[in-house]
């Protein structure tokens, strides 16, 4: 638990830093002359293109060479990431800085695999919702100080100030990965980079992908995860520009609704899902949040006054923190325990996937098509994932309550 606390640390800095630059970032790209499509993919599609590159990358390093060697180079890259973010001063330059910091950001890999280092089986849905909540946490304190920072003098949206507020958090999380946190993962149990052909380290099943597409399980997992991940990646894409049109809120607004999701997130991810994951397993709150995921993208179709907008908010907030961890834990339960780290990482870059479609798409439907097409669409792909969980395996009997570990 120890170490968890340190890794719940180091996750919650930098995606604080993350989440300043969230809010202002759609309304920058406009300012600077940015098309339908880039104003909504050009912050967080150019980001997880790159974070899905990177992603098993750093997965597979993970497995090799620890976990604690690839955060500490990973964040070091986000403080450089931040500063070039924070001086860029055309379109291009400012979508190159993006995309750099997502690849810095394929490091939660590795932070995940380290949770499941240090969990049994029993626990792990829980651990995992723990380091998920410092995404959530993180979130809900980043966007309020983006909508205060990311505006300059004269009322327009920038991302100076924001950004640099993120380069030093990035910097407090490397220091604080470099002294405090330990490594997880044992040498004996490191899988080299290139193993020789038969060798145990190349018999659990070759590369991750090829592990995932051959298991029916896994596959199911990860385009459940795609889906899903399509839906909020709409969601908050189009947020901005959706909220200045309908309702006319400032960015300083804007932050408190994404500090509100993010409140609700972590409420699903710390408060519930220990207790739900006990009484009905993993499977069935997944497809609890995905059905609660679906009605939240309905309801902002319709939404129509500002305080439903806040109500709509919290149902999508809450499903989305649920899903996360128990669709995470599944998908743990099916992987090799020397794979992890890459199956993880593999799985990861679904979820990045689905962050690349869904602000590709978002921008042109709502720019072409009104405000409700973006939330109908992603509400479709949505219950497509839960039609797809269907098919996961509940977790190992060995894992069931009063079993002893695994």
């Amino acid at each position: 638990m120890k170490g968890l606390g340190i890794l719940w640390l180091v996750v919650f800095i930098s995606l604080m830093g993350f989440g300043i630059t969230t809010i202002p970032f759609p309304l920058v790209t406009e300012q600077m002359g940015a098309s339908d499509f880039w104003k909504t993919f050009g912050g967080p599609g150019v980001f997880s293109v790159f974070q899905l590159i990177a992603t098993p990358i750093w997965g597979r390093y993970s497995d090799s060479l620890g976990r604690k060697p690839i955060l500490l180079f990973s964040l070091a890259g986000s403080v450089l990431a931040y500063i070039w973010l924070a001086y860029a001063n055309d379109l291009v330059s400012l979508l190159v800085a993006r995309a750099f910091g997502g690849i810095m950001s394929g490091n939660l890999a590795a932070a995940y695999a380290y949770a499941a280092d240090v969990t049994d089986v029993k626990n792990r849905a829980k651990g995992l919702g723990i380091i998920g909540s410092a995404f959530g946490v993180g979130f809900a304190l980043g966007p309020p100080l983006g909508g205060f920072l990311g505006t300059d003098a004269a009322g327009a949206a920038s991302l100076h100030w924001p950004a640099l507020a993120s380069a030093a958090l990035s910097l407090l999380a490397l220091l604080a990965t470099w002294l405090l946190l330990k490594e997880s993962l044992a040498p004996e149990n490191r899988k080299p980079l290139r193993a020789a052909p038969g060798s145990a380290a190349t018999a659990s099943g070759g590369s991750p992908f090829a592990q995932v597409t051959a298991n029916a399980v896994l596959m199911g997992l990860m385009i459940a995860a795609l889906v899903v991940a399509i839906g909020g990646a709409s969601m908050q894409s189009i947020y901005q520009f959706w909220s200045r049109d309908l309702f006319q809120f400032s960015l300083r607004e804007v932050g408190f609704q994404f500090m509100w999701f993010a409140i609700c997130s972590i409420h699903g991810q710390v408060i519930l899902i220990g207790p739900l994951v006990r009484r009905f397993g993993e499977k069935t709150v997944a497809l609890i949040a995905t059905a609660c995921a679906a009605v939240g993208l309905l309801m902002f179709a319709a939404a129509m006054q500002p305080w439903f907008v806040w109500l709509t908010i919290a149902v999508f907030g809450v499903a989305n923190g649920l899903f996360l961890p128990s669709v995470s834990s599944l998908v743990s339960f099916e992987a090799d325990p020397r794979n992890r780290g890459a199956i993880m990482g593999a799985f990861n870059s679904a979820s990045s996937a689905g962050r690349i479609v869904g602000p590709a798409v978002s921008g042109p439907l709502y720019f072409s098509l009104g405000h409700a097409a973006p939330y109908l669409f992603a509400a479709l792909l949505t219950v497509l994932g839960g039609v797809l969980l269907l098919r996961a395996k509940p977790r190992p009997a060995a894992a069931a309550p009063g079993a002893p570990p695994a």
